[in-house]
């Protein structure tokens, strides 16, 4: 009885660990990486991250899907469209269906490249005693309260003014067409940064009429 029961369990052993074995083949169903390219294809249709719907590939042919790991200034989708051809170099991974994945490390679109150039990070530079005026405020969403302002110098091109927040005392003061002195250190933009970005300055102080005002900002 005792060895019915042994032999009963090491079947079922056996085929537990078969079992296991079979789905890992399943799992693991694509060949190694293997590099491929240069190659020169035509994109057929674009590919969407599920997460948001913001492009994140390239199908070229009819199964072969480029992927591309690192990022790209205005995104994956930049890089090229339906129709175009291009030519890629990778590391690919081939399915048992047929299908395939290039994980790209070189890229080109007529004059469209991949992988980008290396990111440069502009340094913050001074912004000197700069008189003006407020022309537009801005408002911190948590709390309601004024946490800068869109700042038009009396010379120069407008940037956007951070503060921090705004007092009691300084609130008031703080008004569309308010005459208005700046000290603090101007952010450079990047390269990526969105349409329509101003540079902004982190406010140290500001000075209205004959008064300064300490405010946040980098120190």
């Amino acid at each position: 009885m005792k060895y019915g029961r042994f032999f009963n369990a090491a079947a079922l052993f056996t085929l537990l660990i078969g079992s296991g074995v079979t789905a890992m083949a399943h799992d693991d169903d694509y060949t190694p990486p293997t590099p491929v390219g240069p190659v020169t294809a035509t994109i057929t249709q674009v590919n969407y991250d599920e997460g948001g719907g913001a492009v994140n590939g390239f199908l070229v042919g009819t199964n072969v899907l480029l992927t591309f790991s690192k990022p790209v200034c205005g995104g994956i989708g930049t890089l090229g469209t339906v129709g175009e051809s291009v030519t890629y170099s990778g590391l690919a991974r081939t399915f048992a269906s047929g299908f395939q994945t290039v994980n790209v490390t070189s890229f080109t679109n007529g004059t469209i490249t991949y992988p980008p150039p290396a990111a440069t990070f502009p340094k913050p530079s001074p912004y000197p005693l700069t008189a003006g005026a407020i022309t537009q405020l801005n408002y911190n969403p948590e709390n309601g309260t004024i946490d800068g302002f869109v700042f038009t110098p009396t010379s120069g091109p407008k940037v956007f003014v951070a503060i921090g927040f705004a007092n009691a005392t300084l609130t008031p003061l703080l008004t569309v067409g308010a005459s208005v002195s700046v000290v603090g250190v101007m952010e450079a933009l990047g390269a990526c940064a969105p349409s329509g970005t101003m540079p902004a300055v982190d406010a140290w102080s500001l000075t209205i009429g004959s008064t300064k005002y300490r405010v946040g900002g980098v120190r």
